[in-house]
């Protein structure tokens, strides 16, 4: 009898293992549409996100957008990385299709720029709607507004399965 329970406790905790690394293997690497899974370890957790890149050549990135479920208490976070060529003294706008525009901050570095921001009801919706976000800033060399387009094809599908990772 002793001998089973053993048995029992061990095959537990392998599909316990296995289930964990599904969750995270169910995002990982996996592709949606224009959004992608990705996953790392952090502080021997994994830490999983949902990305998509923007070039205007198809090989040097202008923009990363990542978007996570596991830094905030409340919401998920939206985060655009962009080169430090963003004038992080004016305010940036990001909207989604014809929806009413949001203002945003920067906080950069030598190398380059995060805007960060949590993806509330009205902008999660907006994000599972839409077609197309579009980020606006300030270039800090030239003056003048720079536009980055966000697909958001695909991004309900990879933000329910990241959900679940």
């Amino acid at each position: 009898m002793k001998h089973q329970s053993i048995k029992v406790i061990l095959v537990s905790m392998l599909l316990l293992l296995t289930a964990q690394m599904s969750f995270a293997g169910a995002i990982h690497g996996k592709k949606f549409k224009d959004w992608q899974g990705r996953c790392q370890q952090v502080q021997n957790k994994d830490f999983c996100f949902i990305l998509q890149g923007f070039s205007a050549d198809g090989k040097k990135a202008l923009m990363i957008t990542t978007v996570d479920v596991g830094q905030h208490a409340k919401y998920p976070l939206v985060t655009f990385r962009v080169s430090a060529m963003l004038d992080d003294s004016k305010e940036i706008q990001f909207k989604v299709d014809k929806n009413q525009p949001i203002g945003l901050k920067a906080q950069c570095t030598e190398k380059e720029c995060s805007i960060v921001f949590p993806l509330d009801k009205r902008m999660l919706r907006e994000f599972k709607r839409g077609n197309r976000g579009i980020i606006g800033f300030i270039a800090k060399d030239t003056g003048k507004p720079v536009y980055f387009p966000v697909s958001l094809a695909g991004f309900t599908k990879a933000f329910n399965t990241l959900k679940k990772s």
